[in-house]
């Protein structure tokens, strides 16, 4: 574990990454925007799905997801009714069927339903670990993704290239899953990226490693993963701490998956207190 980590484990909780059913992306981000460059060109790819796929310019084309609804930042009525024009044929291309739109306060909600109670949820690889400068290399990317999604039976519908100042050079895919009513639930293509190493060895075998993109850094498909790390001063301690959280877990119906208990290398000190144990736990949110 990386000591900065674990200092952050004393002052904050090093906890799991929040179910975020939406991009971080704001109404203000999407007012500041100038975008003036045109819509994405879209063609069809992939060998089984036939996925839509191109290139994002436009903030107010890209669309978040959550629920069975795709959301639009869009600073205008018109700019929303495009959105809903890209996306209506893209949505009917798999079997799902627009109900209704809403547009309000710079916000539009385009809602579908499906007759599988499938749902679309969408990735960004803007957290992962790869060349940004080389369009090929993000390309290689996205197509492990699309593959990855394939064999899961997680049928890809789009993927954009994104060139957009309010983010570094990247890419994202949309893609069919399961509906939960509960989202961390849902069987997703996810990112786990914290401070310290991931103990992959711990976390195989419970999800679908994708790619290791960095020792701290993974990406999987499945159940939201949480992650908490705890400091104490000696063994007796650490695995008191241990179980302890263990307990909090299951009280909290959250799923422990297992845990690794280190002795630091160098003892850290915060304060009064001396730490020479550490331990990591993983379990699903």
């Amino acid at each position: 574990m990386k000591t900065l980590a674990l200092a952050a484990a004393v002052i904050f909780s090093v906890s799991a990454v929040n179910a975020a059913e939406l991009a971080n992306i704001s109404a203000s981000d999407a007012k500041a925007s100038k975008i003036e460059l045109p819509a994405p060109v879209l063609e069809t790819q992939g060998q089984k799905c036939g996925y839509v796929a191109g290139e994002l310019t436009k903030l107010h084309l890209y669309a978040s997801a959550n629920r069975s609804q795709l959301i639009s930042h869009a600073k205008t009525e018109a700019e929303f009714k495009e959105f809903v024009a890209m996306w209506t044929p893209i949505l009917e291309k798999f079997g799902m069927k627009v109900v209704s739109t809403e547009y309000k306060l710079e916000l539009g909600i385009l809602k579908y339903e499906s007759p599988d109670g499938k749902v679309v949820r969408m990735f960004l690889a803007e957290g992962m670990n790869y060349d940004a400068l080389s369009a090929e290399a993000m390309k290689k990317e996205q197509h492990m993704l699309f593959e990855a999604l394939e064999k899961r039976s997680m049928t890809p519908i789009a993927g954009f290239m994104i060139k957009h100042e309010a983010f570094r050079p990247t890419f994202n895919v949309y893609y069919l899953t399961d509906a939960n009513d509960n989202a961390d639930h849902e069987v997703q293509l996810r990112q786990m990226k914290h401070g310290d190493d991931i103990a992959f060895d711990i976390v195989e075998g419970r999800v679908t490693l994708v790619e290791k993109d960095a020792s701290f850094s993974m990406v999987y498909i499945g159940k939201l993963l949480g992650y908490k790390a705890k400091l104490a001063a000696d063994e007796a301690g650490i695995q008191a701490k241990l179980e302890d959280y263990k307990k909090f877990l299951a009280e909290n119906k959250k799923e422990f998956i297992g845990a690794r208990v280190e002795k630091l290398e160098k003892p850290f000190t915060a304060g009064d207190h001396t730490y020479n144990y550490a331990v990591g736990m993983y379990f699903f949110q």
